[in-house]
């Protein structure tokens, strides 16, 4: 008879060989969305991993399957960064750019990732678009937790906080879409000018002090970043 701890020992080195194994074809599937852009076939990500179509498959289920753990993954990343941005200042103001500018340098530095999960994805498979809305509805719903603070500190009220976040929100991710096709700007000029259009309806609130309506100073350079060591490495921005 087999000893039952030895029996347990060699299922977790079997679980831990499959996790390592699935990290690998996740690094491969990224690999090749990055090189081909969003319309890149399985058959494709299959060579960029040296597998074949049916030991995807075997990982992930599905072409579906795939999908929703890159938009897991991507959602876990993007809260982690817009965590740190909402919390990173007092001020609503800095709150506000910070936090805008902290989505659109996302969509930034992965375009081919990000425009694969939000217009592939959202158009073939319900389970992944159905994980990118739930991830939208998240931030709104943190946002909101930090503008009814905001409002409850300056004495205003506070029940314009969750349609506020759901309508900035909505905002800046249509308007990150817009800009991720045209590239008609650079990223801080959008998010100056988004800031501009939220800020100024934000002062009449009482959060701001008189005469700063309109006014933003958005940095060349990311205003809110963790380090990439706290990101999940497959989401880890690359080097240019």
């Amino acid at each position: 008879m087999i000893a039952v701890p030895r029996i347990e020992a060699s299922a977790r080195r079997a679980s831990a060989k499959r996790a390592a194994r699935r990290e690998q074809l996740v690094e491969a599937a990224l690999a090749a969305i990055r090189r081909d852009g969003p319309g890149v076939s399985m058959q494709a990500i299959a060579v960029e991993a040296g597998v074949t179509k049916p030991i995807l498959y075997r990982h992930f289920g599905d072409r579906g399957g795939l999908v929703a753990e890159l938009a897991a993954r991507f959602s876990k990343n993007l809260m982690a960064r817009l965590r740190h941005a909402l919390t990173q200042d007092t001020d609503p103001r800095v709150v506000v750019t910070a936090t805008i500018n902290t989505y659109i340098e996302a969509i930034e530095e992965d375009p081919n990732v990000y425009r694969f999960l939000v217009h592939r994805a959202l158009a073939d498979d319900q389970q992944a678009g159905r994980r990118l809305l739930d991830l939208v509805e998240q931030i709104s719903r943190e946002v909101a937790v930090v503008i009814g603070e905001q409002l409850r500190a300056a004495g205003a009220d506070s029940g314009a906080a969750e349609p506020w976040a759901f309508g900035i929100v909505g905002l800046v991710h249509a308007a990150g879409n817009w800009w991720l096709t045209t590239g008609t700007m650079p990223r801080e000029r959008l998010v100056e000018y988004i800031v501009r259009l939220v800020w100024d309806g934000i002062a009449t609130s009482g959060l701001a002090p008189p005469g700063t309506a309109g006014s933003v100073a958005v940095p060349r350079h990311p205003v809110a970043r963790i380090a990439p060591a706290a990101l999940p490495h497959s989401l880890t921005p690359r080097a240019t």
